[in-house]
């Protein structure tokens, strides 16, 4: 990234949204560079969009903060592809509000989140097309929902040292693939550090269809989904150093076609789904050296593929359990947050007990040197289908590991491997590609640098 300018949003401006993004829209205009904030409190009503080139840097004590949500009905039938909406109750919008829309037949990506960009009498326009047609009788709504910081198709961005509250008395939800605390959407290279997010009804911080994309040492506790989701297609990320507890979706839920990741050193404490959750076609992840201890479910769960699941997997050096905090029936695919994304599958009861769970039909998972203190179960559940699978090295309730801390399907406990691989796949970002992005519409990425600032 560019140095370029650097710009200190005044002590003596209103403390908003509309102050810190006519900075960041200055600094990139100039060709990129600095945005400096003071401490204090910024009223947020709608996201602060993050630029090209931009670098956002906080003090101690500089909290963006959500102002509460308003909500009406939809009064017409509005459209895909159309930038206009209209409510039964307009004076409840002005100009500048960020906003949700959605009906009872839209969800995940097809909802819309947009900026109100004018009005004409009760006619209200966006900044961004609608993603589905909505409809009054299928309960379409409008309402200030929104990400505190959004990057959509930024590039060479960061943002640093920023307190987000999503404000605790937040009453409606943002699905995580429309928002979060932090949401990026077709971006590269954007590098987010020391951030903390709490509070926010939805995701701590959500990125979608990413490349190159950096977390690291982050503070993300207290929110109602997930602390990071990794999803839609996003491929060489690093999620590092990061603490994410207490929120009540996964710690980490790696999503559709997420690919060639590090997740390293994180500590997933307390969450209300499994630690990690790993789905359709989340391949070639390095996870080593986390602490995944009394989450609701499974430390590590391998979700149920529908063709192709989390394959070429290396689990290594973490400290896993005790987990399992709860035995009801619950929903591990995906969280609550998330319904009507795909990927969603119900665990039975008995699948919740165990440290790591291995739905059928994987392929090269490596589970070595990790130290186990299981709750409910034994360490590892295997299904049906499964090759390739190893299980090495690992400490388990302060012993070496035996075959007992292994269960599932007999056929697929017996085909467990119990010595390391001499040559299990290459994983991680180093592992992609240069062309590994072509999904993404990308042609070429950069040569991958393992160290980035």
């Amino acid at each position: 990234m560019s140095k370029g300018i650097t710009v200190n949003v005044r002590h003596d401006q209103d403390r908003t949204n509309e102050s810190l993004q006519r900075a960041v829209d200055a600094v990139a205009e100039a060709g990129g560079g600095v945005v400096e904030i003071p401490a204090g409190t910024y009223r947020m009503q709608d996201a602060l969009h993050l630029r090209n080139g931009v670098r956002l840097v906080g003090e101690p004590g500089t909290v963006l903060q959500k102002i509460p949500s308003v909500t009406s009905p939809l009064l017409d039938y509005i459209g895909y592809g159309h930038y206009e909406f209209t409510v039964t109750e307009p004076e409840t919008f002005r100009v500048g509000m960020g906003v949700h829309i959605h009906d009872d037949h839209s969800n995940g990506f097809y909802d819309t989140v947009a900026t109100i960009i004018a009005r004409q009498g009760d006619l209200f326009f966006i900044d961004r097309m609608l993603n589905h047609d909505y409809h009054p009788s299928h309960n379409g709504r409008v309402t200030s929902l929104f990400p505190l910081i959004e990057g959509w198709n930024v590039a060479e961005a960061a943002v640093e040292n920023l307190t987000l509250d999503g404000n605790p008395e937040e009453t409606r939800a943002l699905n995580g693939c429309r928002g979060g605390g932090v949401f990026l959407l077709q971006c590269r290279r954007v590098r987010l550090e020391g951030i903390e997010v709490r509070h926010y009804n939805g995701d701590a911080i959500s990125f979608q269809q990413c490349a190159d994309i950096l977390i690291r040492r982050c503070y993300l506790h207290d929110n109602t989904g997930s602390g990071l989701h990794p999803g839609s297609g996003s491929v060489r990320y690093v999620m590092e150093g990061n603490a994410v507890h207490d929120n009540g979706g996964f710690g980490v839920f790696y999503c559709l076609r997420t690919t060639h990741s590090i997740c390293a050193e994180n500590r997933l404490e307390a969450n209300g789904a499994a630690g990690i959750s790993i789905g359709e076609r989340d391949t070639d992840h390095l996870i080593r050296g986390n602490r995944i201890v009394g989450n609701q479910l499974q430390g590590i769960a391998f979700r149920r593929p529908a063709v192709q699941g989390g394959d070429r997997i290396r689990i290594e050096a973490n400290t896993i359990g005790p987990n399992c905090r709860g035995a009801a029936e619950q929903e591990t695919g995906i969280a609550r947050i998330h319904r009507g994304v795909p990927g969603r599958t119900t665990a039975r009861r008995g699948d919740a007990e165990y440290e790591i769970c291995i739905a059928g039909g994987l392929h090269n998972i490596a589970i070595l040197d990790n130290t186990f203190a299981p709750g409910k179960g034994p360490a590892l559940s295997v299904a049906a289908g499964c090759t390739g699978i190893y299980f090495a090295g690992n400490t388990i309730a302060g012993r070496a590991q035996e075959p007992t801390d292994i269960v599932g399907d007999s056929a697929a406990v017996q085909t467990v491997q119990m010595e390391a691989p001499a040559d299990f796949p290459s994983v991680g970002p180093s592992a992609l590609p240069l062309d590994g992005a072509r999904h993404l519409n990308i042609a070429a990425l950069p040569v991958w640098r393992e160290a980035r600032t």
